[in-house]
C-alpha cells in the first residue's frame, strides 16, 4: 500500500507502537493484508513472506493474520496457478471481505486449520501517577496473553484429505497490563511504584496471583484490574475486596 500519509487518504486509527496502542494515520492496515493473506491460503497459493503481529489479533482465526509496515515488512503471495486471478475486495459495515477469483482446474480445496501450542501470561502492573487524585485508577497499557500458534493447510481432494502441511508458526508476544494510581493510596498501604505483590482472591475458587505489579502516581485510585478469564477462574465480581501481600501467605 505504499507510506501511509495523511495526504494519500489514510486516516488515524490504533496500531502497535514501541509495545504500545497508539493513534497512527494509517493504523488498522493490517485488517486488509491478513484478510487478504487468508483469503490467498484459502486459494491455496504459494505465500512467498509474511510476518505475525507482535501482538495476538482476533480478527483473523490465531495465526493467519500478516501485519505490513512500509519499508520493513511486507506481505507477498504468487500465483502459481496456469491461470489469472482477480483479487476483489468489499466492505460492508465493519465488515472485509476480500475474494480471489481465478479458474478451478482441479478438485482440490483447503481447509486452514490452528493449533495452541504454547501461552504466557501477563501480569498487572501499578504504576504511580501524580496526576490523579487519590482513590482512583487508570488503566494506561491493556494487556494481552502470549501465544504460540502452529497454522497448517489441508488439502482435500474429492472431498477427501490428501495432504496436511505445517503452514506456519507464529509467536505473540504477552504485554502486561499496566494501571496508574495515586501517591496516597501507595503510601497508605506501604507500596511503591514498581513493587511487586501477591494477591489474594478469597472464596471457594479463590487463589494467589502472584508478582502483581504496583503503578502509583498521583492522578490514580486504588483498585485492581483483572482479565476475564482470570475473574472467572477465581469467581472474582466487581466491587469484591481483595488482599495484597509483599510475600505469598502460604508460603513459609
Amino acid at each position: 500500500v505504499g507510506r501511509r500519509t495523511a495526504a494519500r487518504g489514510f486516516l488515524p486509527a490504533p496500531a502497535y507502537v514501541g509495545g504500545e496502542t497508539v493513534q497512527e494515520t494509517g493504523g488498522g492496515v493490517c485488517q486488509g493484508s491478513s484478510t487478504v493473506y487468508l483469503a490467498a491460503l484459502r486459494s491455496n497459493l504459494e505465500i512467498v513472506e509474511r510476518y505475525p503481529h507482535g501482538y495476538i489479533t482476533r480478527y483473523v482465526p490465531d495465526g493467519m493474520d500478516a501485519t505490513v509496515y512500509y519499508g520493513a515488512k511486507d506481505f507477498r503471495f504468487r500465483n502459481n496457478t496456469p491461470f489469472p486471478i482477480q483479487v476483489v475486495g468489499s466492505v460492508s459495515g465493519r465488515s472485509l471481505t476480500v475474494s480471489i477469483l481465478g479458474t478451478k482446474s482441479d478438485n482440490i480445496t483447503v481447509e486452514m486449520t490452528n493449533q495452541t501450542v504454547g501461552t504466557t501470561g501477563y501480569k498487572t502492573v501499578y504504576k504511580v501517577d501524580s496526576s490523579l487524585p487519590a482513590g482512583s485508577t487508570r488503566v494506561s497499557v491493556t494487556p494481552y496473553a502470549g501465544y504460540t500458534v502452529k497454522v497448517y493447510r489441508n488439502l482435500y481432494e474429492n472431498g477427501k484429505l490428501k495432504d496436511t502441511k505445517l503452514e506456519s508458526t507464529s509467536v505473540y508476544r504477552s504485554r502486561d497490563k499496566v494501571v496508574l494510581v495515586s501517591p496516597e493510596d501507595a503510601a497508605q498501604y506501604g507500596v511503591k511504584n514498581g513493587d511487586r505483590v501477591h494477591v489474594l482472591v478469597e472464596g471457594e475458587r479463590g487463589g494467589i496471583l502472584d508478582r502483581v505489579l504496583i503503578r502509583v502516581s498521583e492522578t490514580s485510585r486504588l483498585d485492581f484490574h483483572v482479565d476475564t478469564d482470570d475473574a472467572n477462574a477465581f469467581d472474582l465480581h466487581q466491587g469484591q475486596w481483595v488482599r495484597i501481600f509483599k510475600s505469598n501467605p502460604y508460603e513459609k
